[in-house]
């Protein structure tokens, strides 16, 4: 008969340092608090560097492409597989692309800079109201903001207990009961 021992939670630098082995490992699984942890850690470091002009940008960009793996790992400690997050990438670049060119084609397509900065908020209001623009952008957020809780649900989940087909669970570890109830048999002989 096998139980589950469970596995102490991990701290702040332990999630860290745990993360930091990984950083390119999209294989395996990570506990809630190695994703949590780090997810906090990557906030700071972004709130601070957003007030450090264009070396703040690119460290940003880094940790956002870093968080990638630990984002899969944590979908599969849930035994879903990481293109939940990977889709919902794509998909959010695919808006961007589309969202700026209805934007640029609704403001006047070949218009200059000089042109569109000539335009009062309300002109430009009104040629974004009178496209497609604002409803693809509109029905495209309020598909972000779903997925996004879906997403979020999925992570506050707790591992699965058993090993699944992305590795052992590392917060549940199975111990032998028969072996260790025969040792402690042998030690009361």
């Amino acid at each position: 008969m096998r139980e589950l021992t469970v596995l102490p939670q991990l701290g702040f630098t332990e999630a860290l340092s745990a993360a930091c082995k990984k950083v390119t490992q999209f294989k395996g699984r990570s506990r809630r608090s190695e994703f949590w942890w780090t997810y906090l850690a990557v906030f700071i470091i972004n709130f601070i560097c957003s007030f450090i002009p264009s070396i703040g940008t690119l460290i940003s960009i880094l940790l956002g492409l870093a968080m990638i793996p630990i984002t899969f790992r944590r979908l599969h400690d849930t035994g879903r597989s990481g293109w939940w997050y990977g889709v919902s990438m794509i998909c959010g670049t695919i808006y961007i692309i589309v969202a700026c060119s209805l934007v640029i084609a609704a403001l006047g397509g070949g218009a200059s800079a000089a042109d569109l900065s000539s335009m009062s908020s309300e002109e430009i209001v009104e040629a974004l109201m009178e496209g497609p623009a604002m409803g693809f952008i509109g029905i495209g957020l309020l598909a972000g903001i779903i997925y996004g809780i879906i997403l979020l649900i999925f992570y506050c989940q707790d591992s699965q207990k058993e090993e699944n087909k992305y590795g052992p669970s590392p917060k549940y570890v199975e111990e032998n009961a028969d072996a260790e109830s025969q040792d402690t048999m042998q030690t009361m002989a």
